[in-house]
């Protein structure tokens, strides 16, 4: 069934504008075509359909010993690409080719404070990323899988388990130095810093990650041994992707963790300027021997969508994320001598797109009304007015859920894997809302408050669904950022929020247990479910790939048959940089350089002739 309320109203431009693309930006950004390859669109004239093989695109080979390649192979040749860019000769083996010097200049949000055990967010996660470590990292850059996580050696050199899962050990480097700057005096990192981080991350933002930690013991100072409550095959993937290890100075005080940050990690942080920068410099002592290869990285804060694109093309930023094909098209015309442009499909699970029900509401105890609002939502016009088509495709727009797509799906899906309750249909919608009681003469009267997508749901989602179904008024009530996530940590909303999510998890468990287990920390909307519990359960003790991919499955049903959230197609991401800038790329699932994917910087490096970078 089409409504097409967006798309046959001149109330349209009002959604439009509130978006920031407008009705001739929608024009355009649907003719622009982005990509070094051809051009085979499906039948929608959708971008998602065109790369749905980008989940095949996986790690490619790197190469050792030799000497230099040519100067033509260092960098990456400037264009649009889609889905990865393939690595330059020289990033192939950067240890040949490398050149060291110059400062990297980055945009970056400011965070609050230092202390991820206080905090899990991205703002403060890129700080850490250049000067802390983990126990195990994600594998970044152009020779990684940009659709998965792979995990490689942080601190711990190797780890095992004697006993399919449950016990882990963690064999540590030895000699590895802190930083020399007080308190820590560039003293030897050591296996009482790894116990004290988790005793701190358990009492703080993090306790989902260790909830299963039993005990932790320290043999010597470089053996850490970790016994969990059950077998969690996923548990060294799952520290890798926000753990970093805070020594044990900084453990031991607080005050000091908020305002300074120090580790073990390439770069020492030199300069905080709340709300306007951080500098990085070089550390000397880093225990990857080599890296990194730049002497400083200067970080500054702008959110200014012009300034960004100005800034990008006078070589003060290095990177450029941009809003929509047009833009970024636009902004390739403008660097075309040196920019890699790269569209990609996003591959992590939902993260700030929909909303969801607070379940201790007895209005929405009834799933005849969490389904029937999400059938009365016209996710085929929100692509198109909030994406620009990114994800039209005749089966329709696949709706972003909180299930990475490349755990479970060779290609990028379609909105087949949604369900029904996912399809457009507003008819028996409001069969389903006359069945709860309510008609349009006396309909239900909800409230939907948020800070994210303020736009998106005043001017295209709640507009539409109280359009689509007259048994239902949905009001609006912006809020700001502090107050949305005190209503939602505190679980304090009372019918329906603006979701929000947080940081990428690397395994499927980090993006279920905390957010739809019945005791998870982030289950913000009060979701107790028993047969989602057993499943959240079984998937986590299955050792076979195969066999936990089906229990998958059988939770994603579940999750889109209940409708305890709701969730809408996410556009691509589109993101550039300078090809001066070697051995960068960003991750459809753990994201671009300002947030979780910058911890590559050690592996950066400037092509010679590389002036702005270099000076």
């Amino acid at each position: 069934m089409e409504s097409n309320y967006w798309t046959n109203r001149v109330s349209r431009r009002t959604a439009l504008r509130g978006t920031g693309l407008g009705l001739a930006g929608l024009a355009g950004a649907a003719l622009v075509g982005c990509g070094s390859r051809a051009q085979n669109k499906n039948a929608d004239g959708g971008d998602a359909g065109r790369l749905m093989d980008a989940a095949k695109t996986g790690a490619q080979t790197g190469e050792t010993g030799g000497t230099p390649v040519p100067k033509d192979q260092v960098r990456v040749k400037p264009g649009m690409y889609e889905s990865s860019a393939p690595p330059s000769a020289a990033e192939r083996n950067p240890k040949v080719n490398a050149k060291y010097g110059g400062t990297l200049k980055m945009r970056y949000l400011d965070p609050p404070r230092m202390d991820l055990s206080r905090t899990n967010s991205c703002t403060i996660d890129t700080t850490q990323g250049m000067v802390s470590s983990k126990l195990t990292r994600a594998k970044l850059g152009p020779l990684a899988d940009p659709f998965n996580v792979d995990i490689e050696p942080d601190l711990a050199e190797k780890w095992e388990s004697p006993d399919n899962g449950q016990t882990w050990v963690f064999s540590l480097r030895k000699g590895v130095k802190t930083h020399n700057v007080a308190p820590l005096n560039g003293r030897e990192f050591n296996s009482e810093d790894v116990i004290q981080t988790i005793n701190l991350y358990l009492k703080g933002s993090q306790k989902d990650v260790f909830s299963d930690v039993a005990k932790t013991e320290t043999p010597d100072k470089y053996t850490v041994k970790v016994t969990l409550t059950g077998p969690k095959n996923d548990f060294p993937k799952e520290i890798a992707a926000w753990s970093y290890l805070y020594m044990k100075e900084l453990v031991d005080n607080e005050t000091l963790r908020q305002e300074k940050a120090m580790g073990t990690g390439p770069f020492i942080q030199k300069e905080w300027t709340k709300k306007q920068r951080s500098v990085f410099v070089k550390n000397p002592d880093y225990f990857e021997s080599g890296l990194p290869y730049v002497d400083q990285v200067e970080l500054y804060v702008q959110d200014d969508a012009n300034s960004l694109r100005a800034g990008f093309k006078t070589d003060n930023y290095f990177d450029y994320s941009a809003p929509d094909k047009k833009t970024f098209a636009d902004t390739f015309a403008e660097n075309s001598d040196d920019m890699v442009a790269l569209t990609q499909p996003v591959s992590r699970g939902a993260n700030v797109n929909g909303w969801q029900f607070q379940m201790k509401n007895p209005v929405f105890k009834d799933e005849r009304i969490r389904r029937a609002l999400s059938l009365a939502f016209d996710r085929k016009d929100f692509d198109l007015a909030n994406n620009g088509g990114d994800n039209q495709n005749p089966d329709g727009p696949y709706s972003q859920s909180p299930m990475p797509w490349p755990f479970m799906h060779d290609k990028y899906p379609t909105a087949k894997v949604n369900g029904p309750w996912y399809a457009f249909n507003p008819a028996e919608a409001a069969k389903m809302m006359q069945a709860a009681g309510y008609t349009t003469a006396k309909p239900l009267t909800v409230e939907l408050t948020s800070f994210y997508n303020k736009n998106q749901f005043s001017g295209i989602v709640i507009p539409g669904i109280n359009n689509n179904l007259k048994e239902v008024k949905i009001t609006w009530r912006e809020i700001d950022n502090p107050t949305h996530v005190t209503l939602m940590s505190d679980r304090n909303f009372k019918e329906m929020i603006g979701f929000l999510w947080g940081p990428p998890g690397y395994s499927m468990d980090q993006w279920l247990s905390p957010f739809f287990g019945s005791k998870g920390s982030l289950n913000y909307g009060s979701i107790n479910d028993p047969q989602l519990d057993a499943l959240l359960a079984k998937q986590r003790a299955e050792t076979k790939p195969a066999a936990q991919k089906e229990i998958w499955n059988q939770i994603s049903t579940l999750i889109h048959d209940k409708v305890y959230q709701a969730w809408w197609p996410v556009a691509l991401q589109r993101n550039g940089w300078h090809n001066y800038m070697v051995n960068y790329r960003p991750h459809g699932l753990i994201g671009a350089w300002t947030c979780y994917a910058n911890p590559q910087t050690r592996t950066i490096w400037f092509d010679e002739g590389a002036n702005p970078a270099r000076a």
